[in-house]
């Protein structure tokens, strides 16, 4: 389990990356990890839905990112069933520049 709170929060981490000066969207970055884990749109929303209210977090001012990113990746593996919590653990590994997005 803490292997997968670790893979989840560099996920959260490392998706925060700039191309051109833009963040990815929460639906751009839900829909990336549900089609990657072949995720029903029932997950994908659930997703967005929590990538949504991290992304409004992480945005206030004097946020604390990593706390804001540690309580969402805890929320995302409720989201996630057991088979499901394993691939994304392996997808964190195998595209670990494809993460949540995150306001610096």
């Amino acid at each position: 389990m803490k292997k997968l709170y670790a893979a989840l929060l560099l996920t959260f981490t490392l998706l925060g990356s700039t191309v051109a000066g833009t963040l990815p969207s929460a639906t751009t970055t839900a829909r990336t990890i549900a089609e990657a884990l072949q995720l029903n749109e029932y997950h994908y929303l659930r997703i967005r839905n929590l990538e949504v209210a991290r992304l409004k977090e992480v945005a206030a001012p004097g946020a604390d990112v990593a706390a804001v990113n540690k309580k969402y990746a805890a929320a995302l593996v409720i989201v996630l069933g057991a088979n499901q919590q394993k691939a994304f653990e392996a997808f964190g590994k195998d595209h670990p520049t494809v993460q949540i997005a995150q306001v610096q």
